[in-house]
């Protein structure tokens, strides 16, 4: 900073301007470095550069030919003087050779004067190139001293250190730029990945919000209709399954009533067969008594043939009373099947028309169905245990007058046969006693007294035989009395049960017609929401379609410049790095080369 002061001092000498000049030229190539917080001066450009013979105006210039001026002055005179005196020796003819000698005397003469002359010009450049030599080499040692001076002052930054620092510097911007690259995507990217999409969604919740209410609020008005439509459906199949429910619990108690009605007849059947029985047998007593009196063996025939005609008579309303009770078994049964098939077709009508309705309608009525359904079920199910109560009853009351009627009837008829056989027998061998009249009066009036004493004996057994046959008439009357009051009891059990069932029927019609009334009302009154809702719906699909195309175009547009955006910018980055590489390639191609040269400075 001094030297450049002192230079600019002398700016007004004219022999200093070219130096100041060469100096400030110069010093703009000075680098200024900071280390330890002093400023230290290096030079990347040798200080031969600028200070040297031709920059600082220094050269010989015109002097520089002015050695060749004396050779070819003195060349030019000897040649001209030569020519003069070639000239001036020409002689015309007939001159004699003594005169001949004295022209090349002369000539010889005027030549060495002439090359004197050529030698005093060379030896003149050969001065004055020494001298020119001399001074110039006095001016480029004083200028090698003034850039030895400077560079000892000055640190030199050569091409080759600047080259690696830029090879350093460099890399080091290329991790920069790698760094800031991958910062600069990720914190692009972040919003694009969590802020944006929230917004979006944001956005879009806040501008769909009141169309998906209007939607819904459209959706409840157009189920209105389906679901009246259900309503309705449902209701007629409903109503229609009840009617024929109905119309099958009506021929159900008819039958049962007709059934009540056999169940009279029979029991009037067998009474009345149970009064001809007992008016037989008494007839048949009576006969007997009569037939006798008369002799033994008709009385044994007569009580022979009327105890076969009291025992088939016995059998026929034996078989008459089993048959009746079976036939009525039979009829209470297929009247249980009746009611129990009935009740099953009124739960399959129940199911079938609950299957027809719409899925929530069926959740809703599902209640009412299962409890009409239990309800019939559990009047069936009473009915039939009702039924099989009854027919048990009259099964064990049957099994009860037949067991008792066999041991009241056929036990004393069997000892009365047994009698009769023994009667029989002793008949026999009075016949034969009678057969061997011959062999003595004595013995056959004893046979006749003794057949005598056994027919009283006999008749006595068929009075005392006869008296429990009375109190089993009698018991047969109480037993047919006791059916009677069980048939009307079973027939008066058999209608209340048939009127209890059909009151259960129709409690659980009333509930179900009830429910179905407040589902059918709840039903109504969600349609009618529901097509409040369609009504604010309609219109609004192809508003919401092309709202959604729009906003497909929005976030397809979004997307292609995002992406078009990043591309962009990894291009942008890939291009960086092409580009860069190259040149540290270079860099690093020239600091190999360099390292083969070590930097000197330019001395002459």
């Amino acid at each position: 900073m001094e030297l450049g002061a002192a230079l600019r001092k002398g700016e007004d000498n004219a022999a200093l301007r070219p130096v100041v000049a060469a100096w400030k030229e110069y010093s703009d190539t000075l680098v200024k470095h900071t280390q330890d917080g002093q400023v230290v001066l290096r030079n990347a450009v040798r200080p031969s550069a600028f200070f040297n013979l031709d920059d600082l105006h220094f050269s010989p210039g015109f002097w520089r030919i002015v050695p060749g001026l004396f050779v070819t002055t003195g060349l030019f005179l000897t040649f001209l003087g030569l020519i003069s005196a070639l000239n001036s020796m020409a002689t015309p003819a007939g001159v004699g050779s003594a005169d001949v000698n004295i022209d090349i005397n002369g000539l010889l003469t005027i030549a060495s004067a002439k090359f004197i002359m050529s030698l005093t010009g060379l030896l003149c450049s050969i001065a004055f190139t020494v001298v020119l030599r001399v001074g110039t080499g006095r001016i480029d040692q004083a200028i090698h001293h003034l850039c030895t001076a400077i560079e000892s002052h000055l640190t030199f930054i050569s091409l080759e250190e600047l080259a690696v620092e830029q090879l350093a510097t460099t890399r080091e911007q290329r991790e920069h730029f790698r760094t800031i690259g991958l910062e600069l995507v990720a914190e692009l990217g972040r919003p694009l990945r969590e802020e944006l999409p929230a917004h979006i969604s944001r956005s879009i919740g806040e501008a769909m919000s009141p169309l998906l209410q209007q939607v819904g609020q459209i959706g409840a008005t157009g189920m209105e209709g389906m679901v009246r439509d259900l309503s309705s459906r449902f209701s007629e199949d409903v109503g229609r399954a009840l009617s024929q429910a109905s119309d099958k619990l009506t021929i159900a108690g008819e039958r049962i009533s007709e059934l009540s009605a056999r169940m009279d007849q029979s029991s009037g059947r067998m009474g009345s067969e149970m009064e001809n029985a007992v008016g037989r047998l008494t007839q048949t007593v009576e006969d007997l008594r009569t037939a006798m009196g008369a002799t033994a063996k008709t009385a044994s025939s007569a009580l022979t043939q009327g105890t076969e005609q009291l025992l088939s008579a016995m059998n026929e309303t034996l078989q008459g009373i089993r048959d009746n009770t079976g036939e009525g078994a039979r009829a209470i049964s297929a009247a249980a099947l009746e009611m129990r098939q009935a009740a099953e077709a009124f739960r399959a009508e129940l199911e079938e028309a609950t299957k027809t309705g719409s899925g929530a309608a069926r959740e809703q009525m599902q209640a009412a169905s299962q409890a009409a359904s239990s309800a019939i079920d559990g009047a069936g199910r009473s009915i039939l245990d009702a039924f099989d109560k009854r027919a048990g009853d009259i099964a064990k009351a049957t099994e009860a007058f037949s067991s008792k009627a066999a041991e009241d009837l056929l036990d004393p008829l069997g000892q009365i046969s047994e009698r009769l056989k023994s009667v029989v027998t002793e008949l026999t061998g009075g016949m034969s006693s009678l057969g061997r009249f011959s062999d003595g009066i004595r013995a056959g009036a004893e046979a006749t007294e003794q057949a005598a004493g056994h027919f009283r004996g006999a008749s006595s057994a068929f009075v005392e035989a006869a008296t429990p046959l009375r109190a089993s008439t009698s018991s047969i009357e109480v037993a047919i009395k006791h059916l009677a009051d069980a048939t009307a009891n079973i027939s008066d059990t058999v209608g209340k049960s048939a009127a209890a069932t059909a009151s259960s029927a129709a409690s659980a019609l009333a509930s179900a017609q009830e429910i179905l009334g407040g589902e059918a009302k709840a039903i109504e009154a969600s349609l009618s929401g529901i097509e409040a809702m369609l009504e604010r719906l309609r219109g609004q699909g192809d508003r919401l379609d092309d709202m959604d195309e729009k906003l497909g175009k929005a976030f397809e547009a979004y997307r292609t410049q995002v992406a078009s955006a990043v591309e962009g910018m990894f291009g942008h980055v890939r291009e960086m790095q092409a580009q860069l590489s190259p040149a540290l390639d270079t860099l690093h191609s020239i600091v190999v080369q360099a390292e083969q040269f070590a930097p000197e400075s330019r001395r002459r």
